[in-house]
């Protein structure tokens, strides 16, 4: 895809999102992960199946520090 082909309006952002299904212990979590640009990545996540729990969102400098913040946060849950 060619980005610069884009036309976004002035004041108008867009983001790439990644999103990630993560099973620990026979439990499935939704991980979405936005790129606001170099070096600022933000991601949260939630259960798959009990949208109510959710993984507090986290920042990141990189997109694998940020699933990586995320992956802790599930495992510090037990």
């Amino acid at each position: 895809m060619d980005w610069k082909a884009i036309k976004i309006p002035d004041g108008s952002k867009l983001f790439k999102i990644h999103r990630f299904n993560f099973l620990h212990q026979g439990v499935n979590y939704l991980f979405e992960i936005n790129e606001l640009g170099p070096n600022m990545w933000i991601g949260h996540g939630e259960h798959a199946t009990d949208q109510s729990s959710v993984i507090p969102t986290v920042n990141g400098a990189s997109l694998e520090e940020t699933l990586n913040k995320l992956i802790s946060q599930v495992n510090k849950r037990g």
